[in-house]
């Protein structure tokens, strides 16, 4: 069986959804060969794609460029959210759905995120081109409700969890992760906080900039070592090296950035396994680090992190849009003094994300034989 992975962005610079990318890959039935939609950036991901699939290139403009007598999956990422506006992911996803469901051909959404929308031009969006989404699974029950505010029926919707959850390693790179350290003059025998910042829609906030670098000069009077990690590697203002720059350039010693390469997945854990607490301002730097068997400190961004935070029973050290210095302090200092215990909750939960995850392709395979 062929079918088209629809693009949500793979292979943009997104250290996340290689994580998603390759779970999902593993989970599909052996039967199942795909023509997948990439990025041109992909050519600088440190790991080769599974050479059972086709890889076709898109940009943002294409409607897509891949055969038109296939079934389409929406697997992982969030394709219906409109809190940075229209043009992605709505428009971009809806310009691929139209194709699919003009010719009949069946489109399912697996592993998915979905917000509430807010804007009434986003629901338009969606009644329109992802109402005729013939299944969703979808991340959690925050999920599911806004399927069912959409108009969604309730037995076209199954909730099971990220895919990044049911990534297996295929390399420990613990030890190469200990050199990369090194050569960032880091001491691994003291505590180590990483760090994730985004800039995208608040790029402009020099106020949030501000306090957060406070509150990270704060934590290295304290003892704590801090280092930033982009897990988006593309260069320009939006992005996280623009973010990492300008928060460090104001802090009162400047800390290292890891290099700002599209590092693969195990690269990732082999990193992040050597931080005590990790300050995390994506959805999957916090899935990423409890799979490192490390405690993330959150800072919410979006529906999705927030819907995150609560399946990992953690509290929030603020968001994105209100930056508190101290609260994010005493986060972290207890995220390092209580590191074990947080460990041990965290356990049980990230097992059962992994199951909820394992359900993934359930819905869809009863409806299609998949």
């Amino acid at each position: 069986m062929r079918l088209v992975q629809i693009s949500t962005g793979l292979g943009a610079g997104n250290i996340g959804d290689e994580f998603m990318a390759r779970a999902f890959w593993d989970q599909l039935p052996e039967t199942v060969e795909l023509e997948v939609e990439m990025f041109p950036q992909y050519r600088e991901q440190r790991e080769p794609y599974p050479q059972r699939h086709r890889y076709f290139l898109t940009d943002w403009a294409a409607a897509t460029t891949v055969p038109d007598s296939l079934g389409g999956l929406l697997a992982g990422g969030t394709p219906v959210a409109d809190w940075q506006g229209l043009h992605f992911p709505l428009q971009y996803i809806a310009r691929r759905l139209e194709r699919f469901h003009r010719s009949g051909r069946p489109v399912h959404a697996v592993g998915v995120g979905v917000d509430r929308l807010e804007d009434a031009g986003a629901r338009e969006i969606f009644a329109q081109h992802f109402q005729p989404i013939r299944s969703w699974t979808v991340r959690t029950a925050r999920c599911r409700q806004a399927l069912l505010e959409l108009g969604v029926a309730g037995d076209r919707i199954l909730v099971g969890a990220d895919w990044a959850w049911l990534y297996r390693t295929r390399r420990d790179l613990r030890d190469w992760g200990a050199g990369q350290w090194r050569g960032l003059a880091i001491d691994l025998a003291r505590p180590l906080l990483v760090v994730n910042v985004v800039n995208e829609k608040w790029a402009g906030c020099d106020e949030r900039k501000s306090a957060l670098a406070e509150a990270l000069d704060r934590l290295a009077a304290a003892g704590f070592q801090v280092a930033f990690f982009c897990n988006e590697m593309r260069d320009g203002p939006y992005f996280d090296r623009a973010a990492a720059e300008q928060i460090a350039g104001r802090m009162r010693t400047r800390p290292p950035i890891v290099p700002n390469l599209y590092w693969a997945p195990d690269e990732a854990l082999g990193l992040l396994t050597h931080a005590t607490v990790t300050l995390s301002e994506r959805y999957h730097f916090t899935v990423q680090s409890v799979l490192a068997r490390t405690v993330p400190v959150n800072v919410v961004r979006g529906q999705k992190m927030a819907g995150l935070v609560e399946d990992l029973g953690l509290d929030p050290a603020g968001a994105v849009d209100q930056i508190d210095p101290a609260r994010v302090v005493a986060a972290v200092s207890r995220a390092a003094s209580d590191r074990p215990a947080i460990l041990a909750h965290l356990e049980p939960r990230r097992r059962a994300l992994e199951v909820r995850a394992a359900h993934n392709l359930a819905l869809v395979q009863r409806i299609e034989g998949l």
